[in-house]
């Protein structure tokens, strides 16, 4: 795999173009016509060029960022427009770490990044037999050698707030976690289901993320039991939801699938120990099909393979006699209490009585688990931005 890099763009496009002077004869756009999963996987990567900008023309064949999420960076190889191509920038850190310890060192991060490659389907399969067909995508993933950039590299640890090491050694070629995955175009009318950290989110009150997370945090709800009351609470600790509140009282064949998606999301967690990753949006989508039937598509919910329910617990633990959580942990835990509370939630609007229970939960307190997991740097970034009108009249 031949990838040259350049500076990152400063704004992510849409969608990549090319310059209609290079527009091939009888192609729409200048675009090759679609090619099946086993051909792009094979051509994908020869002489790829990260597109910097829209007066890049360096062609035939384009690398273009489409999008960062927390975990992968997010590229479209023009040839191939539908697929996508995810580079698990986060699992290939290892690697990355490694380069100044020699080769041994090394070797062994690449095996068990080839390791996490295995597994990552394995889970993938596992996780699609727990959904109607269709709604989890295929993909394919793999560990591939890519020429680097120490600028793009240095920006992208930057762009996660990632302290960059002082002996940072980025070599001219790398293996990285990477997939293909074919591009879903989503009708634009569509309904994304997403949480928050509400650990992280300065605009919540303290009573009320306390009141949130006594009702949220398992079987037992100690709580009001009036719907309104409930769904009020639920609109304080996650905000996305009071839109989709609404939405399932207005709309029956929504509310439908939406208790089909979370019977089977809560089934998968209690089976694997795994969460569902809801934490950003496009990763669980509703979307009407061309006969108007509501249908559920899970973009992007695989989640980190560490983010298991056991973190709960063991974070209660350290919380309960004081010690310190270090912050990869804390975000970790972060992750997994807001997808067990937000599964609640979600089950508790749609009126079904199945729960998420875990252990360790109750161990602490909610104010405690809130001054436990808070990250300071990451509060303005989680906090909402309220409009300039909002400031004004406040």
């Amino acid at each position: 795999m031949d990838v040259q890099t350049q500076s990152l763009p400063h704004a992510v496009k849409e969608a990549a173009s090319l310059p209609a002077r290079h527009a091939s004869a009888g192609v729409a756009g200048g675009r090759p016509p679609a090619k099946n999963l086993k051909d792009a996987l094979s051509g994908f990567g020869f002489s790829l060029v990260m597109k910097a900008s829209d007066e890049c023309h360096v062609l035939p064949h384009i690398l273009h960022l489409i999008g960062k999420g927390g975990e992968h960076v997010v590229f479209e190889d023009v040839r191939f427009p539908n697929y996508v191509f995810k580079v698990d920038f986060i699992e290939s850190l290892p690697v990355l770490y490694a380069q100044p310890k020699g080769t041994d060192a090394v070797d062994e991060a690449v095996a068990a990044l080839k390791e996490k490659a295995a597994k990552h389907h394995e889970r993938l399969v596992r996780l699609q037999k727990y959904f109607l067909p269709g709604t989890v995508p295929l993909e394919m993933v793999a560990v591939k050698n890519v020429p680097l950039d120490e600028e793009v590299v240095v920006t992208l640890l930057k762009d996660r707030q990632i302290e960059v090491p002082k002996n940072l050694s980025v070599p001219a070629v790398m293996p990285v976690l990477c997939s293909i995955q074919r591009k879903i175009s989503l009708p634009k009318a569509k309904v994304d289901i997403y949480s928050s950290y509400a650990e992280l989110n300065r605009t919540i009150l303290p009573e009320f993320y306390g009141e949130g997370h006594r009702l949220l945090s398992g079987s037992e709800v100690l709580g009001p039991t009036d719907y309104e009351k409930r769904k009020q609470i639920i609109s304080y600790i996650y905000p996305s939801l009071k839109k989709i509140a609404q939405k399932l009282e207005e709309d029956a064949d929504f509310k439908s699938m939406v208790t089909d998606y979370i019977r089977r999301a809560m089934r998968y967690s209690a089976d694997t120990d795994e969460i569902i990753d809801m934490a950003g949006g496009g990763n669980v989508v509703f979307f009407t099909d061309e006969e108007g039937r509501w249908q559920c598509f899970l973009m992007d919910s695989l989640s980190p393979p560490e983010l298991k329910f056991d973190l709960i617990k063991k974070a209660a633990l350290l919380i309960k006699h004081g010690e310190q959580v270090d912050v990869r942990m804390r975000a970790n835990t972060l992750n997994v209490i807001n997808y067990v509370r937000f599964a609640n939630a979600l089950a508790m609007l749609c009126n079904t009585p199945e729960r998420l229970d875990v252990d360790g939960m109750k161990e602490v307190t909610a104010e405690q688990w809130r001054q436990g997991l808070i990250i300071e740097k990451y509060l303005d970034v989680y906090t909402p931005k309220r409009s300039p009108k909002a400031q004004i009249n406040n």
